[in-house]
């Protein structure tokens, strides 16, 4: 529609020339008309709004070079040349304003093949759209106190993480965490510094981890890890020692005191301990359980499913003076 309203200015009388200019300017989206070298030769009033300058100080500067960011250059480029070749095109891309801000717009592109050719291009800025997406996006997929990723994530990666290790005869491995005395930290210095406990320790395991890798708050005081790429026993033990490390450092509860995490940690390893998602993350569990009731050094075990009844909490959280 707004490539004809173009077209009709073109073409038009002077008398009518007026009006359709009118169109143009008072269109609801931004409309920025370009000549076949991508110069600008059409701006109408919500192209000023979007991006901050005036059709006088835009008339016959080259778009690229005039709103999009280095990093966006060459998808813009491939963008309007398919415009060029085909007709249309549509992209999303983060552009410029005239204060140097960078926000994020979708774009439509048209050709235009009448007596003037060029394109014509739409812009909406969808920024505040496109945050508000990503907020709600990461609330659905990340525990909303330590900022890891929540079990129904973790559930999701681990099939994928298993059917990449499949074709690839790659191993996986997989870290249960549970701390101790979780429930006696609540009751003695209350719900906070459980609260604290959780988020340092989250935030201590995702410092000592790659990006790549999976942490996951599977329970009130579980934590799932999933380590994908294993490169044989040394680097299954170096990853276990630090996390290890990670959660033994002191948690700062407030100006006075800090608390020491203990953590009962099992593993196990796909293919060799199991080969479904399920049976994975049961025989980490049992190595964890059995390694806590047993205080056995080991942290794998036969993927037998532990009985579900309530167990002792033998390892405590030191308090620790930070004076």
């Amino acid at each position: 529609m707004a490539g004809w309203i173009i077209y009709l200015i073109k073409r038009a009388t002077p008398n009518t020339k007026d009006r359709y200019h009118t169109l143009f300017q008072s269109s609801p989206s931004a409309l920025i008309e370009l000549d076949e070298q991508w110069n600008i030769v059409g701006w109408n009033t919500n192209a000023q709004m979007t991006f901050g300058w005036k059709e006088s100080e835009v008339i016959g500067r080259h778009i690229i070079d005039l709103l999009v960011p280095m990093k966006d250059r060459g998808h813009v480029h491939t963008s309007l040349l398919k415009a060029k070749q085909e007709g249309k095109s549509d992209s999303k891309n983060f552009n410029l304003t005239k204060g140097k801000k960078e926000i994020f717009c979708e774009w439509h592109n048209s050709r235009i093949d009448h007596e003037y050719p060029g394109i014509l291009c739409t812009a909406r800025d969808i920024t505040e759209i496109t945050s508000h997406v990503s907020t709600l996006t990461h609330q659905a997929c990340h525990d909303p106190l330590t900022g890891v990723t929540n079990r129904a994530v973790m559930d999701d990666r681990l099939h994928h993480a298993i059917d990449r290790a499949q074709r690839a005869g790659s191993k996986i491995v997989l870290y249960f965490i549970d701390l101790n005395d979780f429930k006696i930290i609540n009751d003695q210095y209350g719900h906070e510094a459980g609260d604290k406990i959780l988020i340092g320790i989250a935030s201590a395991l995702r410092a000592c981890l790659r990006n790549s890798d999976t942490i996951s708050r599977f329970g009130g005081d579980e934590f799932i890890i999933i380590v994908e790429d294993i490169e044989g026993e040394e680097h299954i033990q170096s990853v276990l020692t630090a996390i290890e490390f990670a959660i033994s450092e002191p948690i700062i509860l407030d100006n006075e005191s800090s608390l020491v995490a203990n953590a009962s940690i099992g593993m196990a390893i796909y293919p060799d301990d199991a080969t479904d998602a399920d049976s994975l993350i049961k025989a980490a569990d049992v190595a964890m359980y059995l390694r806590k009731k047993t205080k056995n050094k080991k942290p794998r075990a036969k993927a037998t499913i532990r009985k579900k009844t309530p167990i002792s909490l033998e390892l405590p959280l030191y308090p620790d003076s930070i004076a």
